[in-house]
């Protein structure tokens, strides 16, 4: 049980009542990742929704074309959150996650968090709108990654501009 004082400031429960953040500290630990450790990848199940305490985390996607992932993402706000895929997904994660440096994090029950908030409609629609703006969020920041890789792979050689 993660001590409901290290929820407060976290994104997706700023300015939830007591009763709320007892409930979701409940169903939460603390985890610390030493750099290069494998926080979540797409082989796994997903069980965790992951808030970042501190440290940085990387997000990556494996595309089948491309011998290496690609990095779509650098965590490293304090309260961002990750592996949304417990609570809102497939039950599988769809990016690997690593810690880039030394990380703590609140790591949440998926399942059990999900039945509290549809167990309490008020927070979990709060909760819920939080967690759509952020991947919202996520979302534009790949759009735009595809975006640049799109007109890079397009533009003709010879407007390449030259180091």
């Amino acid at each position: 049980m993660v001590d409901t004082k290290k929820l407060v400031g976290l994104e997706l429960f700023e300015g939830l009542p007591e009763r709320a953040l007892e409930a979701i500290a409940a169903l939460s630990e603390e985890r610390s990742y030493a750099p290069g450790a494998v926080i979540f990848s797409p082989e796994q199940s997903s069980e965790w929704i992951f808030l970042l305490l501190e440290g940085s985390v990387r997000l990556t996607v494996h595309a089948s074309a491309l011998p290496e992932p690609v990095t779509v993402a650098i965590l490293e706000t304090p309260g961002q959150a990750f592996g949304f895929s417990s609570v809102v997904g497939q039950g599988h994660h769809n990016s690997s996650a690593e810690a880039v440096s030394r990380v703590k994090a609140v790591a949440v029950e998926g399942p059990s968090f999900l039945a509290y908030l549809e167990s309490d409609p008020v927070v979990g629609y709060a909760v819920m709108r939080r967690m759509a703006r952020v991947i919202s969020r996520r979302l534009g920041a790949l759009r735009r990654l595809l975006l640049e890789t799109v007109i890079d792979y397009e533009r003709p050689k010879s407007t390449m501009p030259e180091n």
